[in-house]
């Protein structure tokens, strides 16, 4: 299991990392100084999962969870794998 933490950066941006190597997988975020706060998944260097607006940063913060805590329940096989050659 891999274990991941809440690291605060400033009071308007908190980054879910994975605590082995440091890598981002998740970004709580406060939009424009609001009671709104965002919650989004790094794809890639390019590319952001949004997971939506909360008007509480620890709902953020735990969409961001929930996303990883069922990801990891999840087990993903390449298809070719699980047919039947014939």
């Amino acid at each position: 299991m891999i274990n991941r933490q809440w690291r605060l950066a400033d009071k308007n941006n908190h980054y879910y990392h994975q605590s082995h190597n440091g890598l981002i997988v998740g970004h709580a975020y406060n939009i424009v100084h609001t009671i709104v706060w965002g919650a989004k998944i790094p794809i890639n260097a390019a590319e952001e999962l949004i997971l939506g607006q909360y008007v509480e940063l620890e709902h953020a913060k735990r969409a961001i969870e929930e996303y990883w805590e069922k990801d990891d329940k999840t087990f993903e096989a390449v298809h070719e794998h699980l047919l039947s050659k014939s």
